[in-house]
């Protein structure tokens, strides 16, 4: 009795924070200067994005990401992530953890993603989700999934169209709340080797739409410049990424004017040389 109680306050407060049970978090800091755009995105960070994006990529990678939204320590995120692709196609493993010692949720995946043909792709997702609340609450354990696909065309082009949680899962009986379902769609375009555009719209079934959009700067094969904009609320995005070698680090900040500034930070390591 006393859990529902609290999560029927958290799904009060979440209308006035931005924060939501089993929030979709886009993962890397690339994405975050993009506006959150990434569904269309064939990187690292498809493990979450996007899983039918994994397929695309060449030898073992493990990443490291962290958020603080909006500046307040209750808010903080942090993924890692790992993907090994193999002649039969793509493993992905992520875990996820947001919030502190009070309220938090843990989120695990195991994923898998194949070619069908040169040019699509698709992945899925097993996900165990775990919400815990302090003060003899107790816990909260949920299981779902993710399905993700992907179009990756020679010309530059890429669609992307990541489905979560399909099924309704329940989370609570009275108030009824379930976690969102949400599907986003999105394209990116490759113009030359140094400039990228991208833009997704995200929905569930409850909530307005979310439009994103993105662009991304090449320099001398080493540094990219981002900017991006969302909407629902109104955000703005801006970062930086080096890549030598076999590390590539990005750095991001999201504000939003009502609640500030939202940065980023991520690393990702490859076990192949470029």
């Amino acid at each position: 009795m006393k859990i529902s109680i609290l999560f029927s306050a958290l799904i009060l407060l979440k209308s006035v924070n931005g924060f939501a049970i089993g929030e979709h978090i886009p993962a890397g800091a690339r994405s975050s200067a993009l506006g959150g755009a990434s569904v269309a995105i064939p990187d690292f960070w498809s493990v979450c994005n996007n899983q039918a994006g994994n397929v695309w990529l060449k030898g073992v990678s493990a990443g490291l990401y962290a958020e603080n939204r909006f500046l307040f320590k209750e808010m903080m995120a942090q993924q890692i992530g790992l993907v090994l692709p193999c002649k039969a196609g793509a493993f992905g493993i992520l875990v996820n953890h947001f919030g502190n010692s009070n309220y938090n949720e843990l989120k695990a995946g195991l994923s898998y993603a194949r070619k069908f043909g040169k040019r699509f792709s698709m992945g899925i997702q097993l996900d165990y989700l775990r919400i815990h609340i302090s003060e003899d609450y107790g816990n909260k354990n949920l299981f779902s999934c993710e399905i993700g696909l992907m179009y990756h065309s020679d010309s530059h082009l890429n669609i992307g169209i990541q489905i979560i949680n399909p099924v309704p899962i329940k989370i609570i009986t009275y108030p009824p709340e379930h976690l969102p379902s949400i599907i986003c769609i999105g394209l990116s375009y490759k113009f030359s080797n140094t400039l990228l555009l991208t833009a997704e719209a995200e929905k569930d079934l409850e909530h307005k739409p979310v439009f994103r959009a993105g662009a991304e700067y090449l320099f001398a094969n080493l540094v990219c410049a981002r900017i991006g904009i969302s909407t629902n609320p109104v955000s703005f995005s801006f970062g930086f990424g080096l890549d030598v070698r076999r590390v590539k680090i990005d750095i991001a900040s999201q504000y939003q004017q009502a609640l500030g500034f939202s940065p980023a930070i991520s690393i990702i390591y490859s076990f192949i040389k470029k």
